[in-house]
Formats: C-alpha cells, sequence, structure tokens
C-alpha cells in the first residue's frame, strides 16, 4: 500500500477550559509528530463503509507505520540534502509522456481530471524524484540478483507452462441464412461437399477459398494463420484434434454455418529461450529485492531513531 505525501495538520493544544481536545499526537518521531488527523485523513480513501472497528484499527495501525516511514524517509533526504532542478522535471515529464504515447496536452487533462493543476503535479513528480535519489543512495548499492537466482525462475517459469498446440489453418466457409430450415442448412452442406470434392481432386484449396468462402479471409486465400487448437470453435477443434498436416477435413457444420478446412501443419508452442526472457526475470527480481532491502533499510532506521507510538 503506498500513500500520497501528506501535509501535517495543525495540532490543536488543548485548552484550559476543559473543551474537548481537537486532535493528537499517535506518533513522534524524533523531532517531528504525526497526529491522529493525519492518520485518519489517509486512511479515509481505503476504509470501506461499515467496516469493523477491528479492521479500522488495523488500517489505521498499518497507515500509521507508513507514515512513521515518510517521516524517517524524509530526514535522510534533509540529511543527504538532496534537490531536483526544473531541468530535471521536464527529463522526467517527457519520459512519461514518451513511456505512455501522449503529448502535454493529454497529460494536462489527466492531471485535471484528478482535481490537481500542472504545478501541483510538478511538485509531486519533484518529491518522488528525490525520494528516488535517496533510494538509489541508500538501497539499490545493497540489491544483488545472483545469475542463478534468474535462471532458477525461468526454470520455474517453463516448467508451469501449459503445452499449447498450435495449428495452422485454411478454411472455406458457407454462411447460413437468417433463421435457416432445413432445407437451407441441406444447400449449405451441398456447396461445402462441392467445394471439398474440388480440394481433393487437385483444385488449389486457397484459390478455392478465395473464390468460395463467404468468410472475412476469403481474399487471404481462407488462411485463418497458426492458432491456438484449444481457441478453435469447439466443432472445429474436435476434427482439427484429429486430422493429419496436408489433409482436408469433412464438411463441418456449426451454429453459423459450415467449413471445409485444410490442416497445414501443427507445433507445440516453445517456451521463450532463456536469452530472450532474462532481462525482463531479472527487472522482475530486482524491483522485488528493492522492495525487501527498502523495508531493511527503513527498519534500521526505526530502530536507530527515536520512535514514540501513543496510538
Amino acid at each position: 500500500m503506498s500513500f500520497a505525501p501528506l501535509l501535517l495538520l495543525a495540532l490543536a493544544a488543548p485548552p484550559n477550559d476543559g473543551r474537548q481536545l481537537l486532535d493528537r499526537i499517535v506518533a513522534v518521531v524524533n523531532d517531528e509528530i504525526i497526529t491522529l488527523s493525519e492518520v485518519e485523513a489517509a486512511a479515509g480513501p481505503y476504509l470501506p463503509q461499515n467496516d469493523t472497528e477491528a479492521k479500522k484499527q488495523a488500517l489505521y495501525r498499518d497507515i500509521l507505520d507508513q507514515l512513521i516511514a515518510e517521516r524517517l524517509l524524509s530526514e535522510q533526504i534533509k540529511e543527504a540534502k538532496i534537490g531536483i532542478t526544473e531541468e530535471e522535471v521536464d527529463r522526467a515529464i517527457k519520459d512519461i509522456l514518451r513511456q505512455n504515447k501522449i503529448d502535454e496536452e493529454d497529460l494536462k487533462q489527466a492531471v485535471e481530471s484528478r482535481g490537481m493543476s500542472l504545478g501541483q503535479y510538478r511538485e509531486d513528480l519533484k518529491t518522488q524524484l528525490i525520494r528516488l535519489k535517496i533510494i538509489d543512495m541508500k538501497v539499490r548499492s545493497r540489491v544483488v540478483v545472483p545469475e542463478t537466482d534468474i535462471k532458477a525462475e525461468y526454470d520455474r517459469q517453463s516448467r508451469d507452462e501449459k503445452v499449447e498446440n498450435l495449428v495452422k489453418i485454411r478454411h472455406i466457409y458457407f454462411r447460413y441464412g437468417d433463421s435457416p430450415d432445413p432445407k437451407e442448412k441441406a444447400r449449405i452442406l451441398g456447396l461445402a461437399t462441392a467445394a471439398r470434392k474440388r480440394a481433393v481432386d487437385g483444385e488449389d484449396f486457397g484459390a478455392l477459398a478465395t473464390e468460395l468462402s463467404q468468410g472475412p479471409t476469403a481474399a487471404q486465400g481462407g488462411d485463418l494463420g497458426e492458432l491456438a487448437e484449444a481457441g478453435l470453435l469447439p466443432e472445429l477443434a474436435k476434427v482439427v484434434k484429429t486430422m493429419q498436416p496436408n489433409t482436408i477435413s469433412q464438411p463441418i457444420e456449426t451454429i453459423n454455418g459450415v467449413h471445409v478446412v485444410r490442416l497445414e501443419g501443427r507445433r507445440v508452442k516453445e517456451s521463450k529461450a532463456y536469452a530472450e526472457q532474462r532481462e525482463q526475470i531479472y527487472q522482475r527480481l530486482y524491483q522485488k529485492e528493492v522492495e525487501t532491502q527498502m523495508k531493511i533499510w527503513l527498519d534500521e532506521l526505526r530502530a536507530q531513531s527515536a520512535v514514540e507510538v501513543r496510538m
């Protein structure tokens, strides 16, 4: 769970005349305070209606831990005297535009739809860039992803992948009319049977499909390309499963019409080679290890700091 940077709410000091306390301190992190109103404000978007008191308190504790981590991180940033220039923000925005394939007007509309101005967006982005810098300094140097771990993850993925049979087929398709009666269905079946005979007698299947097929692939000679066998219409899959390459099926009746299929080949889909997947696997494991080391680092900071929880 992550939370946007929060502004410290004013703490109303308890008056001497016995009036109700408006806010109270729930934690002190070195010289910084965290108030109950901060916790409640941060928890608001994550608090379902009619939730139990126990779940509400558990959420508050999680939020408080996050706010303590925010304070510790802010102190580290101050100590390191980290800053971000406007040029760095501009470069980051250009990267965001490029990665999302949008222009500045698209970004402006997206930001304003969230009730923010571009100025506020730039300030939030600057905060995030500063945090990335402190993480680079303090955490990323600890992160190591051994080649053996990458290879082990690749092997695990390969074992877990389902075997997928791929087939390359062409078809000649004859469509039923609207609400076809038995006579109409028999007529269409006759057309398909005649087309199959011409193909079996030696005419080019692709040329026949271009001439006769009523499907969208007629112009491509009925070529459906390479498909997952399991993804075919059930009626087609049942027949294709029993066919040998370079053979032509009997007419296959479906709910919308009749198909004549030529199986041009089949193969088992192979897993991508290790070299093709290595970078993707590495990035995933690297990010996971960054999160692990980030938590360890924050736990160390908390142990070294004066943190008092009063909630």
